[in-house]
């Protein structure tokens, strides 16, 4: 079971390391203060997990982290307690998916990192179907979130995050609207610094 107590103090303690190490900047939206959303964002590093979650101070994320980091049983327990929940990637995961649908229900906020894996360069990796999938089984809006690199060592992050918006997929949507809506959400989040530098 998640341990509130506990994702509090350690939510708080990383905040003060990472403002210290890397200096996070944010541009654009905070996340609302109540309602569920899927928070879509590009993918760099471990770390953009906690980039996404250090944006509002009082509202917790939840998010889908990978199987293998639960085959340690102490990584395992610190990431139950902290919300997490386990996907198996590459494959059609129900378990994950239908817990990810009852957190959204439940007007909770849910991070998927749609692009499956991280790209090691700059150079954009493929859209996966599951945020449009998850969008078109809960009609949850989608907040596109842009992480600009690989952190480094005192060297400022900036994340930028962009208005919630429909997706219009409803569970009659079929698999080529889904796929579509895929490539249209990942071109939000890759747009978002052009879009609110400009602004």
């Amino acid at each position: 079971m998640e341990n509130n107590g506990l994702r509090v103090f350690t939510r708080e303690l990383i905040r003060l390391i990472m403002n210290i190490f890397f200096r996070p900047r944010y541009h654009g939206e905070n996340y609302p203060d109540s309602g569920s959303y899927i928070i879509c964002s590009n993918h760099f590093s471990i770390l953009d997990i906690v980039f996404v979650i250090m944006r509002h101070k009082k509202r917790w994320v939840y998010f889908m982290a990978k199987s293998e980091l639960y085959e340690s049983k102490a990584m395992a327990w610190f990431l139950n307690k902290m919300g997490a929940f386990p996907i198996k990637r590459g494959q059609s995961d129900i378990a994950s998916i239908k817990r990810a649908v009852t957190l959204l229900k439940d007007g909770e906020l849910v991070c998927i990192f749609a692009q499956g894996t991280r790209q090691k360069d700059d150079e954009r990796l493929p859209a996966r179907r599951g945020v449009a999938m998850l969008a078109a089984l809960t009609q949850v809006p989608v907040i596109p979130v842009y992480i600009e690199s690989k952190p480094k060592l005192f060297k400022r992050v900036n994340v930028y995050i962009g208005k919630p918006f429909d997706t219009k997929l409803n569970r009659k949507s079929s698999k080529e609207e889904i796929a579509d809506m895929s490539e249209i959400i990942m071109d939000r989040v890759y747009q978002l610094p052009e879009d609110l530098e400009n602004k």
